[in-house]
Protein backbone atom coordinates (compact mmCIF):
# COMPACT_ATOMS: atom_id res chain seq x y z
CA UNK A 1 0.00 0.00 0.00
CA UNK A 2 2.84 2.36 0.79
CA UNK A 3 4.44 1.58 -2.60
CA UNK A 4 1.12 2.38 -4.32
CA UNK A 5 1.01 5.80 -2.68
CA UNK A 6 4.63 6.44 -3.68
CA UNK A 7 3.87 5.50 -7.29
CA UNK A 8 0.85 7.80 -7.37
CA UNK A 9 2.87 10.67 -5.97
CA UNK A 10 5.62 10.00 -8.47
CA UNK A 11 3.19 9.97 -11.39
CA UNK A 12 1.53 13.15 -10.15
CA UNK A 13 4.85 14.96 -9.82
CA UNK A 14 5.87 13.84 -13.33
CA UNK A 15 2.60 15.17 -14.77
CA UNK A 16 3.02 18.50 -13.03
CA UNK A 17 6.61 18.85 -14.20
CA UNK A 18 5.75 17.97 -17.80
CA UNK A 19 2.86 20.44 -17.95
CA UNK A 20 4.80 23.39 -16.60
CA UNK A 21 7.15 25.30 -18.79
CA UNK A 22 10.53 26.69 -17.83
CA UNK A 23 10.23 30.30 -16.83
CA UNK A 24 12.67 32.80 -18.26
CA UNK A 25 13.54 36.00 -16.41
CA UNK A 26 13.15 39.29 -18.18
CA UNK A 27 16.01 40.74 -20.20
CA UNK A 28 16.85 43.41 -17.60
CA UNK A 29 16.43 41.12 -14.59
CA UNK A 30 20.07 41.32 -13.47
CA UNK A 31 20.22 45.07 -13.90
CA UNK A 32 16.97 45.54 -11.98
CA UNK A 33 18.17 43.41 -9.06
CA UNK A 34 21.58 45.09 -8.96
CA UNK A 35 20.05 48.58 -8.98
CA UNK A 36 17.84 47.67 -6.02
CA UNK A 37 20.83 46.23 -4.16
CA UNK A 38 22.82 49.41 -4.81
CA UNK A 39 19.96 51.54 -3.51
CA UNK A 40 19.85 49.48 -0.31
CA UNK A 41 23.59 49.73 0.25
CA UNK A 42 23.52 53.52 -0.25
CA UNK A 43 20.76 54.05 2.30
CA UNK A 44 21.49 55.41 5.75
CA UNK A 45 20.00 52.33 7.41
CA UNK A 46 23.11 50.21 6.92
CA UNK A 47 25.74 52.80 7.81
CA UNK A 48 28.18 51.65 10.45
CA UNK A 49 28.31 53.51 13.72
CA UNK A 50 30.42 52.17 16.57
CA UNK A 51 28.61 51.27 19.77
CA UNK A 52 31.20 53.08 21.86
CA UNK A 53 32.27 56.49 20.58
CA UNK A 54 35.88 57.64 20.39
CA UNK A 55 35.29 60.12 23.19
CA UNK A 56 34.09 57.32 25.47
CA UNK A 57 37.14 55.19 24.60
CA UNK A 58 39.41 58.12 25.43
CA UNK A 59 37.67 58.71 28.75
CA UNK A 60 37.88 55.02 29.65
CA UNK A 61 41.58 54.98 28.73
CA UNK A 62 42.30 58.02 30.88
CA UNK A 63 40.37 56.46 33.79
CA UNK A 64 42.27 53.18 33.43
CA UNK A 65 45.62 54.95 33.24
CA UNK A 66 44.80 57.03 36.33
CA UNK A 67 43.76 53.90 38.27
CA UNK A 68 46.96 52.12 37.23
CA UNK A 69 49.03 55.20 38.11
CA UNK A 70 47.43 55.40 41.53
CA UNK A 71 48.01 51.67 42.09
CA UNK A 72 51.72 51.98 41.26
CA UNK A 73 52.60 55.40 42.64
CA UNK A 74 49.86 56.21 45.12
CA UNK A 75 50.01 55.48 48.81
CA UNK A 76 47.18 53.95 50.75
CA UNK A 77 47.45 53.37 54.45
CA UNK A 78 44.75 50.98 55.57
CA UNK A 79 45.27 51.82 59.24
CA UNK A 80 44.09 55.39 58.71
CA UNK A 81 40.96 54.42 56.84
CA UNK A 82 37.31 54.30 57.79
CA UNK A 83 37.58 50.53 58.23
CA UNK A 84 39.20 51.08 61.65
CA UNK A 85 36.37 53.33 62.75
CA UNK A 86 33.80 50.71 61.78
CA UNK A 87 35.78 47.81 63.17
CA UNK A 88 36.02 46.13 59.77
CA UNK A 89 39.79 45.85 59.68
CA UNK A 90 39.60 42.10 60.26
CA UNK A 91 38.33 41.74 56.68
CA UNK A 92 41.60 43.09 55.32
CA UNK A 93 43.42 39.97 56.51
CA UNK A 94 40.77 37.54 55.31
CA UNK A 95 42.22 34.95 52.97
CA UNK A 96 40.37 32.56 50.71
CA UNK A 97 42.02 29.15 50.20
CA UNK A 98 42.84 28.27 46.62
CA UNK A 99 41.36 24.85 45.74
CA UNK A 100 43.44 24.66 42.55
CA UNK A 101 46.81 25.12 44.24
CA UNK A 102 47.72 21.41 43.89
CA UNK A 103 46.62 21.16 40.25
CA UNK A 104 49.41 20.27 37.83
CA UNK A 105 49.27 19.95 34.05
CA UNK A 106 51.23 17.46 32.01
CA UNK A 107 53.40 18.62 29.12
CA UNK A 108 50.88 17.26 26.62
CA UNK A 109 48.04 19.35 28.03
CA UNK A 110 50.29 22.40 28.20
CA UNK A 111 51.33 22.05 24.54
CA UNK A 112 47.73 21.39 23.48
CA UNK A 113 46.56 24.56 25.22
CA UNK A 114 49.45 26.50 23.73
CA UNK A 115 48.64 25.25 20.21
CA UNK A 116 44.95 25.99 20.72
CA UNK A 117 45.67 29.56 21.80
CA UNK A 118 48.03 30.13 18.85
CA UNK A 119 45.45 28.78 16.40
CA UNK A 120 42.78 30.95 18.00
CA UNK A 121 44.97 34.03 17.62
CA UNK A 122 45.50 33.16 13.95
CA UNK A 123 41.84 32.45 13.19
CA UNK A 124 40.36 35.58 14.72
CA UNK A 125 41.93 38.01 12.19
CA UNK A 126 41.18 35.64 9.31
CA UNK A 127 37.51 35.36 10.28
CA UNK A 128 37.29 39.11 10.87
CA UNK A 129 38.54 39.90 7.36
CA UNK A 130 36.24 37.24 5.91
CA UNK A 131 33.15 38.73 7.54
CA UNK A 132 34.24 42.28 6.73
CA UNK A 133 34.52 41.37 3.05
CA UNK A 134 31.19 39.56 3.21
CA UNK A 135 29.48 42.63 4.65
CA UNK A 136 30.98 44.91 2.00
CA UNK A 137 29.68 42.76 -0.85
Amino acid sequence: MNENVDKQLDELSKKVLLKTRVEQPSFDFTNNVMSKIESFSASSITTYEPLISKRSWILMGIALMSICGFAFFGTFNAKDSWLDALGLDRFLEFSIPNPLSNLEFSNTVFYALLLFSIMLCIQIPILKTYYDKRIQL
